[in-house]
């Protein structure tokens, strides 16, 4: 898979982490998304594929139009359709990858609709934010316009800073050892408001958040830091709750998909998103 990682205009920071630009999607099945508690925008243009979890025989859907990607606790993988033929003028295909508040804060709708299937963006909001999508001369003109037409639909939500924001904030800073009694006790609210609201804005529970956060940060210190787990057993508190962590969001071991990975078996796109924007 070709693509390019491209970073949004500085209004649109706290709602888009980045811009994917798909060339080709050759070996796109040996790509996978670790979840973070973001999704993504696909702006498909007839590609035929599903969405797979690594860990399961789960399969789910893209739709061949514009869409939002579901929210996941698991590790997913790209499955085209063998019997269709994704011909060079479905290229480019963009993406639009979300920060956890991104979804709501854009389209003002629950985030936990999206926890079991991708969700077909509105016709409307097509019509009246993407119809001059793909009709522009050049990369940079499209890019231009979809930051504007994303800075125009926050605008219309009103939005402001939310409180979940600042949890959020708090769980990517401490989230080694963070407990959601802690998060109660710090921000005052009960149990049965926070997990409302973070079902309503992020699309998952707190406790489930924290567990993704974990091991996101986890896997990319194992994996792309090449570090032991001896050096990150802060995270987890021994090797076999790091085990059990592994193979419930992955399926396998730690050091079966170090290998993969050594061996070029499998990508990974937070890696290889963090090498490209290095680059």
């Amino acid at each position: 898979m070709n693509y390019q990682v491209l970073s949004p205009s500085n209004d649109l920071k706290k709602i888009v982490k980045h811009f994917i630009v798909i060339e080709s999607l050759e070996n796109i099945g040996s790509l996978l998304f670790l979840p973070n508690g973001g999704n993504f925008i696909v702006f498909n243009r007839g590609m035929k594929a599903c969405s797979k979890s690594y860990c399961n025989s789960e399969i789910f859907d893209i739709p061949v139009s514009y869409s939002v990607s579901m929210k996941s606790n698991k590790v997913k993988s790209i499955i085209l359709d063998e019997n269709y033929e994704h011909k060079d003028d479905l290229f480019p295909i963009i993406l639009v990858e979300l920060l956890p508040v991104g979804f709501y804060k854009l389209f003002n709708i629950d985030a936990s609709e999206l926890n079991s299937a991708y969700i077909e963006i509105n016709k409307d909001i097509v019509s009246e934010h993407f119809s001059k999508l793909y009709k522009h001369n050049t990369l940079e003109e499209e890019l231009e316009y979809l930051n504007r037409s994303l800075i125009d639909m926050n605008n219309l939500q009103c939005n402001t800073h939310l409180c979940i924001e600042d949890v959020l904030e708090k769980i990517n800073n401490e989230f080694f050892d963070i407990k959601v009694n802690d998060l109660l006790n710090e921000f005052k609210c009960s149990r049965s408001t926070m997990e409302r609201q973070f079902k309503k804005v992020v699309g998952l529970t707190p406790k489930k958040y924290i567990l993704v956060a974990k091991f996101c940060k986890t896997f990319l210190e194992y994996v792309e830091g090449k570090r032991t787990f001896h050096e990150i057993q802060y995270i987890y508190s021994d090797n076999s709750h790091m085990n059990s962590a592994f193979k419930n969001m992955l399926g396998i071991a730690p050091s079966e998909i170090l290998a993969k990975v050594q061996n070029e078996e499998v990508y990974i796109y937070q890696i290889n998103n963090l090498k490209a924007l290095a680059s």
